[in-house]
């Protein structure tokens, strides 16, 4: 028996919530799923809180989403006589009258439990406490509301006393290496409690920077991104992607993709770029506008994966279709369309999205030059055409397009 929970619960708390480097949290998985089927209460309800998906746990871990499945264990969890489940059941709308009526622990005694725990150094309750001053769940815990004080000033006074106590508890979960307890901590930082608690957003940085040289990869990605977004330092920020997507972190495989296939702080490496890419489109991320149309534009060019036109249509049109006012990729969707790489040969959608591009283009403005010139997907236009094969400047087939027409004595571009 382990000393706060039982044996498989506490090494699978320590797979799934610390030390995400190991990349033990299927086999922390495993354990909860063995463990919730021989009746184990506490092992439900971590089961349940992987099952609702990359908002509960790291998304490195990639564990499979099921939000029905997660409730049932819930429900178990609290009729099985588990404190965290009971806490955990409210955070995730489990909880209702007849379950509460249902369960042996009232919410005091469940809490009253985890914070004994938490008292005597477990890091994954010292959570659960934290979360429970953070976001405010101790007006229900602990059975207090307007009605017991004097007056508004009293009540707010004693919001704004415990909602700070989460700081504490967050900290010491954090520094107890589970890195999950730095997001609500950033959060509190950031944000601070409306009319409450004023944000101290330096502080949110220090908590990332305070994980990333723990090691914590998601704590390596925010601390990134504070560099990268807020201080605009490329040099230092790349760095910080590149070891946490080294580790597993999803949110970090993008940028490292980004740094491999542009030079940036390291040798160009196109096939490491590919693979980031293909990773950050498989990972749980709540966005994929952006991986897409690289990633698509490595499958149209051959770089870092074979040559697939079909793949890169089908990437770059679902990354337009979500991003329309991105034109990155306009040319190759144009030439999709106009060659029928990857889908049908459509001349008309090759015209639209050839015309979006904005920037020197050679393989663009010829391609845009030969449509209009030979009148497909539109008018004729052969002065349009020549000009924008002129634009192609010394573009092999733009100069043999050009051989096609001539100018009169009055200076009026003709076909030969």
């Amino acid at each position: 028996m382990g000393r706060f929970f039982s044996d498989p619960v506490e090494r699978a708390l320590k797979c799934i919530y610390c030390d995400l480097a190991a990349g033990r949290g299927q086999e922390g998985f495993q354990l909860l799923a063995q463990a919730a089927q021989q009746g184990d209460a506490d092992a439900c309800c971590l089961l349940a809180r992987c099952l609702y998906g990359p908002e509960y746990t790291w998304p490195g871990h990639n564990f499979p989403v099921d939000g029905r499945a997660g409730d049932e264990l819930m429900r178990q969890s609290v009729l099985g006589g588990s404190a965290i489940g009971v806490l955990l059941s409210l955070r995730s709308g489990v909880m209702n009258r007849q379950l509460a009526r249902s369960m042996p622990l009232t919410l005091r005694e469940a809490f009253d439990a985890v914070l004994d725990k938490a008292e005597h150094g477990e890091p994954f309750c010292q959570m659960l406490i934290g979360n429970v001053y953070f976001w405010g769940d101790f007006v229900q815990v602990l059975g207090k509301d307007r009605g017991d004080f004097d007056g508004d000033d009293a009540f707010q006074n004693y919001l704004r006393e415990n909602y700070a106590k989460c700081e504490d508890w967050l900290w010491q979960a954090y520094r107890n290496e589970v890195s999950l307890a730095g997001l609500n901590l950033g959060n509190f930082y950031r944000n601070g409690k409306q009319d409450l608690i004023a944000p101290r957003p330096e502080q949110a940085r220090e908590v990332n920077r305070y994980g990333a040289e723990k090691g914590y990869p998601d704590a390596m990605s925010f601390y990134a991104d504070d560099l990268f977004l807020d201080d605009k330092n490329e040099e230092a920020a790349l760095p910080f992607y590149r070891r946490s997507a080294e580790l597993g972190e999803p949110r970090s495989f993008f940028m490292a993709g980004w740094s491999y296939e542009m030079g940036k702080g390291v040798e160009k490496d196109a096939h490491r770029a590919a693979d980031y890419y293909e990773r950050a489109l498989a990972a749980p991320l709540r966005s994929k506008v952006g991986i897409a149309k690289r990633l698509g534009a490595f499958y149209f060019e051959g770089e870092g994966v074979e040559r697939d036109y079909a793949k890169a249509f089908q990437l770059l049109k679902w990354d337009y279709d979500h991003n329309t006012n991105d034109t990155w990729g306009a040319y190759y969707l144009g030439a999709c369309y106009a060659h029928g790489w990857g889908t049908q040969q459509d001349y008309v959608q090759a015209r639209k999205f050839l015309e979006k591009i904005n920037w020197n283009c050679s393989n663009g403005f010829y391609l845009l030059g030969y449509l209009y010139g030979r009148g497909l997907g539109g008018p004729e236009d052969i002065p349009k055409g020549v000009e924008y094969l002129q634009k192609a400047g010394n573009h092999a087939d733009a100069k043999e397009e050009l051989r096609r027409y001539k100018k009169t004595l009055f200076g009026k571009w003709v076909r030969r």
